[in-house]
């Protein structure tokens, strides 16, 4: 008597047919979506060697792939040395730079690194001539300045998680437009590739300053936000929260999206000076409304909530201006700005605060002597600063034009010659005492 399978043994048995046909009709199918290490980094060295100059483009993409498909290779530093110059053949020495500093700050044993220093060297010390200097990138220039600079010194990295890290914020730092789609993929390398951990909010930070950059507001939106949900309270979120918000009130005028993230941002971090900053902020937002009254209010109640220097004498810097921009009342703005100088006087924004005093007297008040009074304050309390000659010779010129008072502008003139004689104001004082 024949035996049938029961319902059950049957449906294995279809499973097991339908599993051995897929095996006939796709086999090996996923294995074979990666190519072998090795081969496919021979064919790229081998095109590289034969033609880097002609295959410059095709080799930046598929450098690319090859990074994302092995991120810890072993070849990994000899792929950021090529890319170094391939990007040279490109005529991008921004990222050709990059490249050759990748090597030094996160492969720093490596045996390529005395021929990256001959490329960072050489990329460093060129100058463009001609019509092209013109319109050159001071921040290219600022950062082959600290290459050449570091070069000198002799200077040694951590490499690895730390040293990626380092170079990541050191160029986001530098603000290069032609590296903002660079570092963006350096960002997303480091955060799913690598599966790095060290600081990864303060990375997506930088990727969202990059958007910033390509003025793609609602992907730096995401990058923003994408730290909070990486790491909820990691160092970097209130910064990125702030971004997010700045996006809001600034490129995309939604003023309530804009107070919502501020208000966010002080309760995750109450007590940080990030919530100060938000607080202050939210006045921003209050004068883009033209609710100017309560702009004051709200930083009037941030200076006393939040004891930071930095926050207070924001508070009390922009107070003076919304009183003399917006309601018009510069005896008010006096108050608040001469509050600021008075509480803050080492710090470097009395200097301008200082100017805007003396300003409001010369335009306004007709206070000529006050303002006398302000300019030579500047040089008082900061000697060293290049603003000290210009606003000294600025109160000798209103004490003898506006005051009449010419053994006063003498004295202000004798105090700028004898103390800046080598500046353009110091000589022009001199002759004026001859």
């Amino acid at each position: 008597m024949p035996v049938f399978p029961t319902p059950e043994l049957r449906r294995i048995i279809s499973l097991l047919l339908y599993v051995c046909l897929l095996a006939v009709i796709f086999p090996r199918q996923a294995s074979c979506a990666n190519p072998p290490e090795d081969a496919y980094w021979q064919l790229l060295k081998s095109r590289y060697d034969a033609s880097s100059e002609n295959y410059a483009v095709a080799l930046t993409e598929e450098f690319a792939i090859f990074r994302s498909l092995y991120p810890h290779s072993a070849k990994s530093d000899s792929l950021e040395d090529l890319a170094a110059t391939v990007y040279e053949h490109q005529k991008n020495e921004a990222a050709a730079i990059a490249s050759f500093l990748k090597v030094a700050f996160v492969y720093p044993s490596s045996p390529l690194i005395p021929q990256t220093k001959e490329g960072l060297k050489r990329l460093a010390e060129s100058k463009k001539r001609g019509i092209t200097a013109i319109f050159s990138d001071d921040n290219l220039a600022l950062l082959k300045r600290h290459v050449l600079k570091v070069l000198d010194k002799g200077q040694t990295f951590p490499g690895g998680e730390r040293g990626y890290l380092d170079w990541l914020l050191l160029l986001a730092d530098a603000r290069i437009d032609g590296l903002s789609r660079y570092l963006i993929n350096e960002c997303r390398h480091y955060l799913y590739h690598l599966n790095y951990d060290l600081q990864p909010a303060r990375v997506c930070l930088i990727m969202g300053n990059m958007y910033r950059m390509e003025k793609k507001w609602r992907n730096a939106l995401i990058a923003y936000r994408t730290a909070e949900v990486i790491k909820p309270y990691g160092d970097g979120v209130g910064e990125a929260l702030l971004g997010a918000a700045e996006v809001y009130l600034r490129e995309l005028k939604n003023y309530e999206m804009a107070r919502r993230v501020y208000l966010e941002v002080i309760d995750k971090f109450p007590a940080e000076l990030v919530a100060g900053s938000a607080s202050v902020l939210i006045s921003e937002v209050d004068e883009a409304e033209e609710n100017y009254g309560q702009a004051v209010v709200q930083l009037e109640d941030t200076a006393k909530r939040f004891p930071f220097v930095e926050i207070r004498t924001e508070c009390y810097g922009r107070i003076g201006r919304i009183y003399l921009d917006r309601l018009n009342n510069p005896q008010k703005s006096l108050e608040f700005y001469e509050r600021l100088v008075s509480e803050f006087p080492g710090e470097t924004r009395a200097a301008e605060v200082l100017i805007k005093i003396g300003g409001i007297h010369e335009e306004k008040t007709k206070n000529y002597a006050d303002a006398v009074g302000a300019y030579r304050r500047i040089a008082e309390l900061f000697p060293d600063s290049p603003l000290a000659p210009r606003y000294l010779y600025r109160a000798g010129e209103l004490a003898e034009d506006k005051i009449k008072d010419d053994e006063l502008a003498r004295s202000v003139y004798r105090q700028l010659a004898e103390n800046y004689p080598l500046t353009d104001f110091g000589e022009k004082a001199s002759k004026k005492l001859r």
